[in-house]
């Protein structure tokens, strides 16, 4: 039987659990002018270990619980993409960094991804585009339940920002409006508008990111032992400390996978949308320059 445990004196009451829970096992109360999670659905719990990869205090523990795998569907991956596929029922994926043009890919660049497969993982491949690459990013992993980890290495690229888009996309998801605008983002374009919100919302609560990218430390994302190390950690039964992060494999997450193709959005996909004023004033100036061809064309 699976059991649940809050350690209350490590718990801020921060509702990351709540938030990331499939089965709604966790819930806010009131304790000496603080708020605390409790476990309030034991039963319910599905041992996705959801709750104690995302949990910032390492408060929660599940124990009793069968590792669990599944066979990804027919179609998986649905996007191609520059990537290599690897173990399908590891959990973590490696996305390298891609910050210069496609023809000239760094070979140290690619040898990152190549240590990624070997090391185990299911996908490792490069990210060039803070909009329609983390689409087929998304796209891919959320088809994988196995996948629970994604180790982000080589640099960050300065007209993009991927890197950061992504970080920003798991902690703070996206905008509601038609861009489906990652917020938080300080690209260029951080628009994902060919993605089903319940694609990024499972993406959010599947992965947790394991962040090789250091400014202060610009090697250690671009070290291939840091990726082979990195990848080792996350596919290991019992917990192990990586660089900051507490790793192990949870398991697969316990929803269906949602295996389906981008539906591109061709027409005008990057437009920003109006607000009401500026839409009236647009068409203020509509009428009067119709007002004003009439005028001109009767004379």
């Amino acid at each position: 039987m699976v059991g649940v445990r809050v350690r209350e004196e490590r718990c801020t009451g921060c509702g990351r659990c709540v938030e990331v829970c499939p089965a709604g096992v966790f819930g806010l109360e009131g304790e000496g002018g603080r708020k605390v999670a409790r476990v309030a659905r034991a039963e319910e719990c599905c041992a996705c270990r959801a709750c104690e990869l995302k949990c910032p205090e390492r408060a929660i523990e599940v124990e009793g619980y069968q590792l669990l795998k599944v066979d990804p569907p027919p179609d998986y991956p649905p996007e191609e993409g520059r990537y290599l596929r690897g173990n399908d029922y590891s959990p973590v994926a490696v996305c390298a960094i891609l910050d210069t043009y496609d023809f000239r890919i760094p070979p140290e660049l690619l040898k990152l991804v190549e240590v990624g497969v070997e090391a185990g993982a299911a996908l490792a491949g490069t990210l060039q585009t803070e909009n329609i690459g983390i689409e087929k990013l998304v796209a891919n992993v959320v088809a994988n339940p196995n996948l629970r980890y994604l180790v982000l290495c080589w640099r960050e690229s300065q007209g993009h920002l991927p890197a950061h888009s992504l970080l920003q996309l798991v902690e703070r998801g996206v905008a509601s409006d038609k861009r489906r605008t990652i917020l938080g983002s300080k690209a260029p374009a951080p628009y994902l508008p060919n993605l089903p919100l319940r694609s990024i919302e499972r993406f959010r609560r599947q992965i947790t990111i394991v962040n090789l990218i250091s400014e202060e430390e610009p090697k250690r994302g671009m070290d291939p032992e840091n990726v082979k190390k990195a990848v080792r950690a996350c596919i290991q039964e019992k917990p192990v400390e990586f660089m900051g992060y507490t790793l192990w494999d949870p398991g697969a997450w316990p929803e269906p996978p949602i295996c389906e193709k981008l539906s591109m959005r061709v027409k005008e996909p990057w437009r920003p949308e109006l607000t009401r004023e500026e839409a009236d004033a647009l068409e203020r100036i509509r009428r009067a320059a119709e007002r004003i061809g009439k005028s001109r064309r009767s004379e």
